[in-house]
């Protein structure tokens, strides 16, 4: 299970500006998520989004991942407008670096479906 600890322990190992440090604070963000605690989540998906973009540049997998994340949050808490930007640029990251065809990419284009139809 995450926790602060283990987010703790691996900037203690590695830095603070490292994609594992990132991984960790999105993996915590994604269980606050699913417990509903939505305003705990969200700033610990802006970091991750923030380091990644930092670390791996704007158009990285990993940079689309912390999108469609904070979309899917976003699309939780009934904020639409800021789902549909999110997954937006997710998708256009995902098709430029994993194909239109790839699973990720057409998860992606449900989530962008899913979106709208809520709007």
């Amino acid at each position: 299970m995450w926790s602060w600890r283990g987010v703790s322990l691996r900037r203690e190992l590695l830095g603070d500006r490292h994609p594992d440090v990132a991984a960790s604070l999105n993996n915590l963000a994604f269980l606050y998520k699913s417990q509903g605690k939505y305003d705990e989540a969200e700033p610990l998906y802006q970091q991750a989004l923030s380091l990644r973009r930092e670390l791996l540049g704007d158009r990285h997998p990993d940079v689309a991942d912390s999108l469609s994340n904070l979309a899917a949050l976003y699309y939780n808490t009934q904020r639409y407008s800021e789902a549909l930007q999110s997954i937006q640029l997710a998708i256009q990251i995902y098709e430029q670096t994993l194909g239109t065809d790839h699973p990720t990419t057409q998860n992606a284009l449900g989530w962008l479906q899913l979106i709208q139809n809520a709007m």
